[in-house]
């Protein structure tokens, strides 16, 4: 079995690239981790829908992977990376082998990691797929979050009636009058699905500072 050393993962539900990880994120440094060599098809799936992985190659990882973690060394139960020698992902398997965490890797480790599995046999994985993930590849990791917290922001305010909101989010966005509730959500919601621009940028500022003001407003009264 081929191993790579001494790398960081950042184990989330949704993939983001290195340079969108942030100091918060669920990053483990790994003391080692095996590797193997996948096709192409197995890595679109493993990226864009939600899989379990039905091989014997999941035994093959059976507490194979290692992680720092504080003073100690901890091993993970069913963890890889795999690659198709253009790219690599880390993966994080629960007990029923369905993939629920993925990886990106740093530039270099990921350069590194491609170069030590040309000395893997490639391997055919069986597995089936349990579902699909929704299609963010167009986004980067801050749009993401700015088009979730729109979409909350509109629904809860539709729940609690907060009519004057949703007009002011309406003429913000479209610069145009609208009393017309169920419409404007509609529209609104509509708009975040083709792409996020300025006006959602700006959308999403104006709410961060007006819910700030609120917060302060609590404090001091």
């Amino acid at each position: 079995m081929i191993y790579i050393y001494d790398i960081l993962l950042n184990l989330n539900n949704d993939f983001y690239e290195f340079y969108e990880w942030e100091k918060n994120d669920n990053i483990f440094h790994i003391k080692k981790i095996p590797i193997f060599l996948v096709d192409t098809n197995f890595m679109e799936d493993l990226l864009t829908k939600k899989i379990t992985i039905n091989d014997p190659i999941v035994m093959e990882m059976y507490n194979k992977t290692e992680y720092f973690d504080t003073k100690k060394i901890k091993t993970i139960k069913y963890a890889a990376l795999f690659t198709d020698s253009y790219r690599v992902v880390g993966v994080l398997l629960d007990d029923d082998y369905k993939v629920i965490k993925i990886s990106d890797l740093l530039l270099e480790e990921a350069l590194d990691a491609i170069d030590i599995s040309e000395r893997c046999n490639l391997r055919t994985i069986t597995y089936n797929i349990v579902g699909t993930k929704k299609d963010y590849s167009f986004l980067t990791r801050s749009e993401i979050k700015i088009r979730k917290s729109l979409i909350l922001e509109i629904k809860n305010a539709y729940k609690e009636k907060d009519f004057s909101k949703l007009e002011y989010l309406y003429f913000e966005y479209f610069n145009e009058d609208s009393h017309d509730i169920d419409e404007i959500c509609e529209k609104l919601i509509n708009s975040l699905k083709r792409e996020i621009n300025e006006k959602h940028k700006k959308l999403y500022d104006l709410i961060k500072l007006a819910n700030s003001k609120n917060k302060l407003s609590n404090l001091t009264n």
